[in-house]
């Protein structure tokens, strides 16, 4: 059975199941709660949805950005091996 985590987000209690443990769920509510004080810093949006659905773009955004650095990091490990390999021979 999956550990059950009690976290806040925007105020609201939430129980949250994960495999992951409580330490991990814990990290994660802690990375939104940032992102959505850095919303409402950083921005008029005054609803609660508002400033939310901001964080969400914002997130979304940051993995987009993650998600083809590591393309790029890929081709450029597989580049390196071939080269290694060529010189090795």
């Amino acid at each position: 059975m999956k550990p059950v985590v009690e976290v806040n987000i925007l105020e609201q209690k939430l129980l949250v199941k994960s495999q992951e443990g409580e330490e991990y769920v814990k990290r994660v509510a802690d990375y939104l709660n940032s992102k959505i004080e850095e919303v409402k810093k950083n921005s008029k949006a005054v609803s609660t949805l508002n400033v939310a659905l901001l964080a969400a773009m914002n997130i979304a955004d940051d993995y987009f950005e993650t998600k083809e650095r590591l393309v790029k990091l890929e081709g450029r490990a597989k580049e390196l091996s071939k080269l290694i390999d060529k010189l090795a021979d």
